[in-house]
């Protein structure tokens, strides 16, 4: 977990988010020893102060009830 976590913190750093973090896409590589991958950054994407994510995406069985529940942006701004 911890590795995972530092994992999403370095791509974080760099401000990208991925966006459809799952089982499916956390990969193990046991070589010399034990590392976890993040894989698939297929609906990453680059953010910045100024870019808010509005667009719904990733899997749906993964996706938290209150992403899915929020409104479209533009009815938030209206």
């Amino acid at each position: 977990m911890s590795q995972l976590l530092r994992g999403a913190a370095h791509i974080h750093s760099h401000n990208i988010v991925h966006r459809d973090l799952k089982p499916h896409n956390i990969l193990i590589r046991k070589k010399a020893s034990f590392e976890v991958v993040i894989a698939d950054l297929g609906l990453a994407t680059h953010i910045n102060a100024d870019n808010y994510l509005f667009t719904r995406c990733g899997t749906p069985g993964y996706v938290a009830p209150e992403v899915m529940s929020i409104m479209p942006h533009e009815k938030l701004f209206n």
